[in-house]
């Protein structure tokens, strides 16, 4: 609640503080010029000094141009006679010339700051140093050519001579609070700026505050006016970019001081039609300035429109004081504390900035902004953390009746997969008891008729039975639950399956891809459908194809897994459409596996293929494989 109070407060001490120990030259032993002979040197830029016999005038010191030549654009020679110095490093030091300057000892140039050439930088807000010869004479000739620009406050300050070391500290003084300081609350206005905007625009209940955030950035932009000495755009055009800057900070800040008296007292409506006029303000003053072809003609508007400014700040200001007198928070009357300290500057900075008289001077306002700006920020800073407390209240209270709720689902889903686990275990108990009925019962039923019939052969009987213990291992491999991939599958049934295909003196190779990137995981069903339809494939091949070579191999397309069984045997005509029972059964458990199953034989041999689509709802299409 006092942080406002507490930042108003420390900033007016720091700046009493400060102007109280500043630096004074005559304290030190320098000297001051209050007055020069001065020469008009036309729109050219001079080469040399000027000769004897030139039209020199005395002037007193300051020379304000606006006052004594209204309009002048050019340079103007300013002549000064030096007094006796005995300080080692001599200097002249400038507090306030304008644009810039370039200094000549007699016939001699010591040297220039900033650009001397039209146009010239902008260094009317930067003061001057200049170190002169050592064992310059008493009444030495000091000539200053000047360079200047309508609009601004061109001319001479008063200037000063002495010892280095005397002049340095007050031109370091004025120099870091002109020019570095100035910097520094640009930056501080247009971070406080984009940070109140993005609170203002992110959050409704403050939307008053993206007013002022928008204000606060048009303030930190304008202000690089006092810094930036050669802009990227032509001087006219930046500076009515200045003034159009200056018209619609005071435009943004009224909404902001209507919005924020509405949200801060609730019986207060202000005027509907503010924001329509300050957005009629804004565009009237962006189009005359920006359209005048020169100085002369942007000054035509200049007064209306600069009063009508300044009633918006007294407006504004008397707002946010008169919201601060009914609500009575103390934030509230930080902050019409600090907008009357503004206003006050403010109107001192426009009275320095109309005076043709003077020159030299401060201005204030930059740096008397940042108390306003800062008891703003405060409260939209205190008032946000506050509701993000609140939030972050709300939310653990939530997140606790969340956690509580999470338990109990957590409770009934664990009894749900209690129940899912018993009705999955009894689903594979009743497949696989199927499965062994159709397959394992079969071949049982066969090996009982033949160990009673006289006429079976013991080979037969051998054979039927290692029927039962090739289905029977099938059906126990499908059960593994480390062995769920298509190649581990095949893999294991190829082992099994090997030691019958030499028995009989036939070759059972087993081809794999090089890369056949990342396998799926079959279900259980999935992987007994998969090692039946390969098993039944090699088995039609082991006893009826009469080949000499069978090959199994694994391979990957663009769109599927493809399992193919090839043999070189006699072949067979194959009959899918339900003739023939181990086919038939075959097609089933493809459809169940959402693959596609094609069987080609001819004199060369049978081929079976099976692909298995890697992605979902992959419509697999397979040409019947050569038979080379």
């Amino acid at each position: 609640m006092r942080a406002p109070w507490f930042l108003i407060g420390l900033a007016l001490a720091l700046a009493a503080a400060l102007w109280l120990v500043r630096p004074d030259p005559a304290r030190a032993g320098a000297v001051a010029f209050t007055s020069a002979d001065v020469l008009e040197a036309g729109r050219d830029r001079p080469r040399k000094p000027p000769g004897p016999g030139a039209p020199w005038q005395p002037a007193a010191l300051p020379d304000n141009w606006d006052g004594r030549r209204p309009g002048y654009e050019g340079y103007v020679w300013y002549r000064l006679a030096l007094p006796a110095l005995e300080a080692r490093r001599p200097a002249l030091y400038l507090p306030a010339v304008g644009m810039n300057a370039e200094l000549w000892l007699g016939e001699r140039r010591i040297g220039a700051f900033g650009r001397m050439d039209a146009p010239p930088t902008r260094h009317f807000y930067t003061p001057l140093l200049f170190e002169l010869p050592d064992g310059v004479q008493a009444g030495a000739e000091v000539l200053l050519l000047v360079a200047g620009v309508p609009g601004y406050r061109n001319g001479l300050a008063p200037a000063w001579v002495g010892a280095h070391d005397a002049l340095y500290p007050a031109w370091r003084w004025r120099s870091f609070w002109q020019n570095q300081g100035t910097l520094v609350t640009v930056v501080l206005n247009v971070g406080i700026g984009l940070y109140v905007l993005l609170i203002g625009l992110r959050e409704r209940s403050h939307r008053a505050y993206a007013w002022f955030g928008a204000a606060a950035i048009v303030w930190g932009l304008r202000d690089l006016n006092y810094v930036v000495t050669d802009p990227p755009l032509p001087d006219l055009v930046w500076a009515q970019l200045v003034v159009v800057g200056s018209a619609w900070f005071t435009a943004l800040f009224a909404i902001f001081a209507l919005r924020f008296s509405e949200g801060e007292d609730a019986a207060y409506r202000g005027p509907r039609w503010l924001p329509g006029a300050m957005g009629v303000y804004m565009a009237v003053t962006a189009v005359h300035f920006l359209s005048a072809p020169d100085y002369a003609s942007s000054k035509i508007g200049f007064a209306p429109l600069a009063t009508v400014g300044m009633t918006l700040v007294a407006w504004s200001q008397w707002r946010l004081m008169h919201l601060a007198w009914r609500v009575r928070q103390i934030e509230l009357v930080a902050i019409a504390a600090a907008a009357v300290l503004y206003f006050v500057l403010l109107v001192r900075d426009f009275a320095v900035m109309t005076d043709t008289r003077s020159l030299g001077e401060y201005y204030l306002r930059q740096y008397a902004a940042l108390p306003l700006f800062f008891a703003i920020t405060a409260t939209l800073a205190r008032r946000y953390l506050a509701a993000l407390r609140e939030a972050r209240e709300a939310a653990a209270t939530l997140t606790q009746r969340v956690a509580e709720q999470a338990r109990r689902l957590e409770d009934s889903y664990a009894r749900l997969r209690e129940v899912e686990k018993a009705q999955a275990l009894a689903q594979e108990r009743a497949r696989l008891m199927g499965d062994l009925h159709d397959s394992l019962g079969l071949h049982l039923v066969t090996a009982l008729r033949q160990a009673r019939s006289a006429q079976a052969s013991p080979a037969a009987l051998a054979a039927t039975l290692q029927d039962c213990l090739d289905d029977l291992r099938v059906a126990i491999d499908s059960l593994d639950l480390h062995e769920r991939d298509p190649l581990a599958l095949l893999g294991s049934l190829r082992f099994r399956m090997a030691p019958r295909f030499e028995s009989l003196g036939l070759r059972l190779d087993w081809h794999v891809d090089d890369d056949l990137g990342e396998l799926p995981t079959l279900s259980a069903d999935a992987s007994l459908d998969l090692l039946r339809i390969v098993q039944e494939a090699l088995t039609n091949a082991l006893k009826h194809s009469g080949a000499r070579r069978v090959a199994m191999s694994l391979r990957r397309t663009p769109a599927a897994l493809v399992v193919e069984v090839r043999d070189d045997g006699s072949g067979f005509t194959p009959m899918l459409a339900g003739q023939g029972r181990g086919l038939g059964h075959m097609q089933q458990r493809a459809v169940r596996l959402g693959a596609a199953l094609t069987v080609t034989s001819d004199a060369g041999g049978t081929a079976v293929r099976l692909a298995l689509p890697t992605a979902p709802g992959t419509d697999v299409a397979l040409a019947p494989p050569p038979l080379a």
